[in-house]
């Protein structure tokens, strides 16, 4: 299980008003450029309760600040196998804060290889790089930039009739700018197993053992800090296009971790997500659903946090070259797992995400797009709470 936010606003606005603009799907080689301009209300998203000024050194935390891209994309086919790398990077400048400016390189690469055309798979790497202030860290004023990657290699084999058999190994890791997160750096190394029936209608179900062995890197050892561990995870998958302008995607999970040496850090539960989109009108697309969370996150007082969402996500296209796009998160997330001797604190954080997109295609190789976002914190610990607000500004150009 990837153990990432509750939800990371930088992913959310780039899920809410995609910036894709698109080149002749023929095409082997792609070049894009783009420029983006951003007011934030609440770049280090500081509570009301505390004092800015001694902890920034401004009365304010707002900024405003540009993200500069530039990117390249190949896809060629030779027979059976399907190569595929998209490169980009991003120049973050911020006007106010410019110890905040960086600058991150992301890719992806594919290779989708097959032997036969029943036995077939994925060589996959990635990493993402992005601004996650949502973060909690030790020290407030700081704003923490989070790097996933991961790589698999999967395989599928089609036995005769709807049956698959599947297979395959996993490298998968968590690291933060800030040195001090409580959840901290992270990294795994797995295999996976399982079986998949597909049905005449399309539709397909799939379970999956997992089991994986990490580590924490560059976690400080104590009598209270863990620094291995195992996961396993039952993994069971559903898709399922009820009608031609309906389907449903779903996943449960059972997921555990096991510390070693440390079973008080032990946490396990139910983890999913259930997801339905649903096309009523050829210019109307709704998407929806609800999700549960499971993850590390290391205090005297806390071991682990249980998460739940609801999102829905409607897309209507006035015109053909023309798209409005609305996001709407809501989570509630519970800190749990006290060591002995500690009090649990029992604390709840409510969060709210609201985004309103409006896209348009200029000409076939030119997208301007615009957001509003509104993203809103409460909690029972005093100074987690936050609110912020802001507009943005892009245009992106491929070729």
């Amino acid at each position: 299980m990837l153990l990432r936010k509750l939800l990371v606003l930088n992913l959310a606005l780039a899920g809410v008003v995609t910036l894709n603009a698109r080149a002749d799907e023929l095409d082997t080689f792609q070049f894009r450029a783009g420029q983006t301009w951003q007011y934030d209300s609440n770049v280090f998203r500081l509570s009301d309760a505390v004092n800015s000024q001694a902890i920034i050194g401004s009365g304010s935390s707002s900024d405003h600040y540009g993200v500069t891209t530039i990117g390249a994309k190949i896809d060629k086919s030779y027979g059976l196998q399907r190569f595929e790398i998209d490169v980009n990077a991003n120049r973050y400048a911020y006007k106010n804060f410019s110890n905040l400016d960086f600058t991150a390189v992301n890719y992806a690469a594919a290779w989708r290889w097959s032997l036969t055309p029943s036995f077939y798979g994925n060589l996959t790497t990635d990493r993402q790089e992005y601004t996650d202030n949502t973060a909690d860290v030790q020290n407030q004023g700081q704003v923490n930039r989070r790097t996933d990657r991961l790589t698999l290699l999967d395989a599928e084999y089609a036995i005769d009739g709807p049956w698959r058999v599947l297979g395959g190994v996993f490298e998968r890791s968590s690291s933060n700018s800030q040195a001090v997160t409580f959840e901290g750096d992270s990294k795994v190394r797995g295999v996976e197993v399982g079986v998949r029936y597909v049905f005449a209608s399309d539709s397909s179900f799939a379970y999956r053992l997992k089991q994986g062995k990490g580590e924490y890197p560059n976690r400080v050892l104590s009598s209270t800090s863990a620094s291995d561990f195992k996961d396993r995870e039952h993994e069971f998958k559903l898709v399922w296009p009820i009608t031609g302008i309906t389907t449903i995607q779903s996943r449960l999970s059972y997921f555990d971790r096991a510390h070693d040496g440390l079973a008080a850090r032990d946490f396990s539960g139910f983890v999913g997500q259930l997801e339905a989109t649903w096309k009523p009108t050829g210019k109307t697309t709704v998407n929806g659903g609800v999700a549960r969370d499971l993850g590390d996150y290391q205090t005297n007082n806390i071991s682990y946090f249980q998460g739940n969402r609801f999102f829905i996500a409607p897309t209507w296209k006035p015109t053909e070259k023309t798209a409005v796009k609305f996001r709407y998160d809501h989570g509630v997330r519970n800190y749990k797992g006290s060591l002995p001797g500690f009090i649990a604190l029992n604390r709840r954080d409510t969060t709210d995400l609201s985004v309103l997109g409006f896209e348009w295609e200029v000409i076939r190789a030119v997208k301007l797009s615009t957001s509003v976002f509104s993203d809103r914190r409460k909690s029972n610990e005093f100074g987690a709470d936050y609110k912020s607000h802001g507009i943005n500004f892009a245009v992106l150009a491929s070729f």
